[in-house]
């Protein structure tokens, strides 16, 4: 067997999940310049895990009040991030669910919040799924829950077929997904509630997902994204 992986190796050698280049010998996942674009989540704003660069508040994220207790992210959304990101969203790369979702894992652990019960992915709308033919947060969710093995949860749904969050102005992403999202009948939302989702911008998203999950039992959620823009 391993003969077999050392001439795998050779033929097809391991690739960075972010550039596609080479990885060094050691490295998993990421090459040695892409690992350095993971934010030091112990120098990011605890509410929305945005860089502080050295500054004590967070002009992000001033003025809203998430209902979410804290968030953190592995990458800022920019450069040959955004296109892997776009590669794994869009692109049908699903493998790059597990590189991405350990990077999250270990990234929720370098954050001081209480011990979570479950994994919930923000949800994507039944016809946007049948386009798509994945959803990327779950994927997510479930890599992630594997490594700090926590129980997936699909206790939340999207009930409203929105337009992209992408095409709206800021204001508009709020209007836009207030109100869509809802409970599964007859299952039991977790107490402490680990939200998962590949993108965080405004937040209106994230927001109004952990409001319908405190309205429906959840003492508290925490947000883990791939990457704040």
């Amino acid at each position: 067997m391993k003969l077999f992986a050392a001439l795998l190796d050779l033929l097809f050698p391991p690739a960075c999940a972010v550039c596609r280049g080479r990885l060094p010998e050691r490295e998993q996942f990421l090459c040695t310049r892409c690992r350095e674009k993971v934010l030091p989540a112990e120098n990011c704003c605890l509410r929305c895990g945005y860089p502080l660069s050295g500054r004590m508040s967070c002009s992000r994220c001033l003025g809203y009040d998430y209902a979410f207790s804290g968030a953190c992210a592995v990458f800022l959304y920019q450069g040959e991030i955004r296109k892997a990101v776009r590669r794994f969203k869009y692109g049908g790369q699903t493998g790059l669910a597990r590189p991405f979702g350990e990077l999250m894992a270990a990234q929720v652990r370098s954050c001081a919040w209480p011990a979570c019960e479950a994994v919930v992915p923000v949800p994507l709308h039944p016809e946007r799924l049948r386009e798509r033919g994945y959803d990327q947060a779950l994927l997510l969710a479930r890599t992630v829950a594997k490594v700090l093995q926590l129980p997936v949860s699909s206790c939340l749904l999207r009930c409203e077929n929105t337009a992209s969050q992408t095409t709206l102005a800021a204001k508009a992403r709020w209007n836009n997904v207030r109100g869509v999202f809802g409970l599964q009948p007859g299952v039991t939302v977790p107490g402490r509630v680990l939200l998962i989702d590949d993108l965080l911008t405004t937040g209106a998203t994230a927001h109004y997902a952990s409001e319908t999950l405190l309205a429906g039992g959840a003492e508290a959620v925490y947000l883990a994204v791939l990457c704040r823009s």
